[in-house]
């Protein structure tokens, strides 16, 4: 067994950041497996910034490095945005991947995931973002659409913020009641997308 593998077996990340460079990592793991360690790094148990920020250019490398495969699948560019969800800011990338998320789904022939469209709506109001790439009615109506199905107590609460943004008291009672059902049934928006990763060997406790 190679140093690296010794390293990823006893999760010792912070070794293996000083150690390894991400386009090491992304030039000489396989997919899968490269993709597999950028979330062990970015849910890291210390939940260390800079080890996110190892993870999220690990992450934007693997992309690069493996094009044809990251492309064959819209939920990849889905995970790029929670690894900026996570890190909580990145506000333009995170709008910009979400939205390729979105639209790599309507070419591979898919509806585009609610849950993905409720995050992309959910950023209409950050700097670089308001107005140069999504205002308030266009959010409003990604979200009114989203949360048909599911209405997630995140993006319904998003909504409801927008709603006194724009004096639409109407609206805003209609959905408190929805919000109110949501929070009785606990409706979380759960980063369903990431379901890719178990086909990968993901394990929840790994």
């Amino acid at each position: 067994m190679n140093n690296l593998e010794i390293l990823i077996k006893n999760k010792d990340w912070k070794t293996l950041s000083k150690t390894y460079s991400p386009m090491f990592l992304a030039e000489n793991l396989r997919f899968k497996k490269c993709l597999l360690l950028s979330r062990k790094l970015l849910e890291n148990e210390q939940w260390d910034d800079e080890l996110q920020t190892f993870a999220i250019e690990l992450i934007k490398l693997i992309k690069k490095v493996n094009a044809k495969e990251w492309d064959a699948d819209w939920r990849h560019d889905a995970y790029l945005g929670y690894a900026y969800d996570l890190r909580g800011w990145d506000y333009e990338e995170k709008f910009d991947t979400y939205k390729r998320a979105a639209n790599q789904a309507i070419n591979q022939s898919f509806v585009p995931d609610p849950e993905v469209l409720m995050r992309l709506a959910m950023i209409w109001s950050y700097p670089g973002v308001y107005n140069s790439k999504i205002n308030e009615k266009q959010a409003i109506e990604l979200l009114e659409n989203s949360m048909k199905k599911t209405p997630y107590i995140e993006g319904v609460s998003s909504l409801l913020l927008l709603y006194d943004e724009t004096g639409n008291m109407k609206k805003k009672a209609h959905w408190e009641k929805i919000l109110k059902e949501s929070e009785k049934k606990n409706l979380h928006a759960p980063y369903a997308f990431l379901n890719f990763f178990k086909d990968y060997g993901w394990q929840e406790v790994d």
